[in-house]
């Protein structure tokens, strides 16, 4: 009987002990979520400047005068920079403006002749500084924190539309690569010689632009389906994972 007894009040001491000692992973965890709340609002904050700053930079591409360019040809670059440190990847998004200066300068030369080159670089440079902060900017910031500073200011829905359409930014410039490397497989003359030759510029439009196209359309069936599967519209307060 009396070992009985003592192994009772050994068991409820063992309790007591288990209860004191989980007691300070409660705090510890309770304090990490604290720290974690913390940084995430401070991430916002970060990536609601860089929103502002993006969307500015954009607009004063088309904004400035032909003189004021050279200033943000310098801030461009600094953001290619920073994107590059933040491993971001370059040669995809470098390619994509290489071949938009060859088609866009082409044009030109084939309806207005040589007159109008210069005029026609410039008009490549503006296009170039209009969607390179929009890259920087899916390139450095995280969709949770894009979507939580767009739901301040915007409808949940368009914040989500918003967002994947920024974050999409790095895939299409992967999907048109690749599209481009299986269709060069397949014999298709768009190489950098063959579009020397305007004859061609027909093909690229069929073999590149129309199946990426169908694909992005797809795609975004795809992110529609995934939304509508998560009860996407079902409820008021809308949260971001991994922190609300």
């Amino acid at each position: 009987m009396k070992q009985k007894v003592y192994s009772q009040s050994n068991n409820h001491s063992k309790l007591k002990h288990s209860g004191a000692s989980g007691a300070v992973p409660t705090a510890d965890t309770s304090a990490a979520n604290t720290e974690r709340l913390r940084q995430s609002k401070n991430a916002q904050w970060r990536c609601g400047l860089a929103i502002i700053f993006s969307i500015a930079l954009s607009s004063s591409a088309f904004l400035v005068s032909t003189k004021q360019l050279g200033l943000l040809v310098l801030i461009n670059l600094g953001l290619l920079i920073h994107a590059w440190f933040r491993k971001a990847r370059l040669t995809p998004l470098l390619k994509l403006f290489a071949i938009q200066s060859v088609m866009t300068v082409g044009l030109y030369f084939l309806f207005y002749g040589s007159d109008r080159v210069i005029e026609a670089m410039i008009v490549v440079l503006r296009i170039i500084l209009v969607m390179l902060p929009s890259w920087w900017l899916a390139s450095t910031q995280t969709a949770q924190h894009m979507s939580q500073v767009l739901c301040l200011l915007l409808p949940a829905k368009w914040a989500f539309v918003i967002t994947t359409s920024i974050k999409l930014l790095p895939f299409i410039t992967q999907e048109v690569r690749d599209i481009y490397h299986i269709q060069c497989l397949r014999g298709a003359r768009i190489t950098p010689k063959h579009l020397a030759n305007p004859l061609n510029w027909a093909e690229l439009v069929r073999c590149v632009l129309f199946p990426l196209l169908i694909q992005l359309l797809s795609l975004s069936k795809y992110i529609a389906k995934s939304a509508q599967q998560r009860h996407f519209d079902k409820h008021s307060k809308h949260t971001h994972w991994p922190l609300n």
